[in-house]
């Protein structure tokens, strides 16, 4: 019997590009990630609202009770109110997947931490790095805490390209580096 020795192999050149291409097509999701959820984290920062067009909100009499009242005193069970209708405006918040009723986005962002946060005006001025040259901004967990949270958000909206980033994140937090060594 001949003893096997551990011996590197080197890759042939396809398979080095093969790879390549396949990390710097996850590289470039990681990077998208990150720009769309700072599109939706700058979106939320800036809280820009609007008023949607008038509606008429109608009420009417009260209806009559079922309840049987005893006591002392006269209580009526049918209902005397005159009803009426009046116009009010929904205010709705922009957002990049479109216009969202701001009281329920305000209600989702006060149920987590970061998102309320973000909503107060708080946290970190950006959550990519200041140099643009990619990379999350100081400090990193804080920004994909951020990035996370806002990409839920965003999904809970229906933003269908957010849960596509949600899990190119997801995936870069796992995986946490990545990197390629030439074996030339």
């Amino acid at each position: 019997m001949v003893p096997v020795t551990a011996q590197r192999r080197r890759a042939s050149p396809q398979a080095r590009q093969e790879v390549t291409q396949a990390l710097g097509s996850i590289r470039q999701q990681q990077r998208d990630a990150r720009a769309y959820a700072e599109v939706w984290y700058q979106a939320l920062r800036a809280w820009e609202t609007s008023e949607t067009d008038r509606v008429k909100v109608h009420y009417g009499p009260a209806k009559a009770s079922t309840m049987r009242v005893v006591g002392i005193g006269n209580y009526s069970t049918s209902g005397t109110g005159q009803g009426g209708s009046f116009w009010a405006g929904v205010e709705m918040v922009h957002l990049p997947n479109g216009l969202h009723r701001s009281n329920l986005v305000g209600s989702m962002c006060s149920a987590d931490p970061l998102l309320s946060e973000i909503h107060r005006g708080a946290g970190i001025a950006s959550l990519l790095h200041h140099s643009g040259q990619g990379g999350w901004a100081y400090p990193r967990d804080r920004a994909q805490a951020y990035a996370t949270a806002v990409l839920d958000l965003a999904v809970a909206l229906g933003d269908k390209q957010a849960r596509v980033h949600a899990q190119a994140l997801a995936f870069a937090q796992s995986a946490r580096t990545i990197s390629v060594e030439s074996q030339d």
